[in-house]
């Protein structure tokens, strides 16, 4: 293979959720009464506000007295449309902003579960920049009604023992909320350790848009012949767990992927000094991690390891080796197939790269009522 190896928005203002119908005040302006409808009486309710509203961090409203009392008051205005503007004129100048435009403004709890987050044009709601109209809140009491909270996380050497903890957080009075975890289902096995596997980059030939391949990629074919192969070469199904495939897709800068090789100080450039790269393919890298016993790591890890798997990966485009032993040849004035590599940033190129990496653990997240 003609390569070279360079180098080996959740509660916490995370993705936003699918948006609630908010009412429109003025053009562009919406109106959030977030306690608006809800059956309070019920019990079980909570309000979470974040730092956009209390300026200091994370507090948590759970008296129902005060929540029943700002329930036909409270609310505040958001202005959708500047932050849509903002956002497409940061992509017009190349200038993507480094955190979500908008942040969680509060989150409506109910048994320690997060219901629903409104979140609001960070810009619009500090109130630091001049909009017509302004942004307005009404928080009927509830920051002076609020307590500070604290993220408290907790791990676990197996997802029973993280279940028996959350039973107990559910009856903790001073828990307000618990983060779904990602647990497996009851009963799954625990192996002692994990690795990552790192299978070889592959190469495909892309479209004049340079992001598709000519050719479509099958991520699942891929996956499910490398299971068939893995499984082939390790039969002892019930020593590990291949935990899902991750492909990664790169792309070249607009140069190409560099060109290193014989006679190159650093990389090929022309006569004016620019990088001289390949372009026209991108590169797949893809990527799994697997839980299994000690005795299979010392399997992995041994020298000839993957020798008896079957190919997997489709073939590096032909083109590739052809225009870097005319590139070679132009170079060296003579000819040299094998002189001229792509240098790429990936784990490997030419066989499964083995990490250990910290054995399987179960993360526990929750917020918890500060002592005053």
């Amino acid at each position: 293979m003609a390569l070279a190896v360079a180098g080996l928005w959740l509660l916490r203002d995370g993705p936003a959720p699918a948006p609630t119908p908010a009412a429109e005040v003025s053009s562009g302006i919406e109106r959030h009464a977030f306690l608006e409808g809800l059956p309070l009486d019920e019990g079980g309710y909570a309000l979470l506000l974040h730092e956009q509203v209390t300026g200091d961090g994370l507090r948590v409203v759970r008296d129902a007295d005060a929540l029943k009392a700002a329930q036909g008051q409270a609310y505040y205005t958001d202005n959708p449309g500047a932050q849509l503007k903002r956002t497409l004129l940061s992509v017009v100048f190349l200038s993507p902003p480094g955190m979500p435009p908008d942040g969680a403004f509060v989150t409506v709890l109910q048994d320690k579960q997060a219901v629903e987050t409104y979140r609001c044009y960070r810009a619009f709601c500090a109130g630091n920049e001049a909009f017509d109209p302004p942004h307005e809140r009404d928080m009927a009491g509830l920051v002076e009604a609020s307590e500070p909270v604290d993220l408290v996380t907790e791990n676990f050497d197996h997802h029973d023992a993280a279940r028996a903890r959350m039973f107990k957080l559910m009856q903790d009075p001073d828990v307000v909320l618990i983060e779904p975890p990602d647990l497996p289902a009851p009963g799954t096995i625990v192996f002692p350790a994990r690795v990552r596997l790192s299978l070889p980059a592959i190469l495909l030939e892309v479209d004049e848009s340079g992001h598709q391949p000519v050719e479509p990629f099958d991520e699942a074919a891929l996956e499910a012949r490398f299971i068939a192969g893995f499984t082939h070469a390790f039969p002892e199904t019930d020593a590990y767990r291949l935990n899902p495939m991750h492909v990664g897709r790169l792309y070249p800068s607009q140069h190409g992927w560099p060109v290193v090789g014989k006679e190159i100080d650093g990389y090929l450039r022309d006569t004016d000094g620019e990088l001289r790269g390949l372009g026209g393919i991108m590169v797949i890298e893809p990527s799994l991690t697997v839980d299994l016993t000690e005795r299979i790591v010392e399997a992995l890890q041994a020298e000839d390891a993957f020798a008896a798997m079957p190919e997997f990966a489709p073939p590096e485009p032909p083109f590739v080796a052809e225009r870097l032993a005319e590139m070679a040849e132009a170079y060296l004035g003579h000819p040299c197939p094998e002189c001229f590599k792509i240098e790429l940033d990936v784990a490997t190129v030419d066989g499964i790269r083995v990490e250990r990496l910290d054995a399987p653990s179960f993360l526990l997240s929750y917020y918890r009522i500060l002592p005053q």
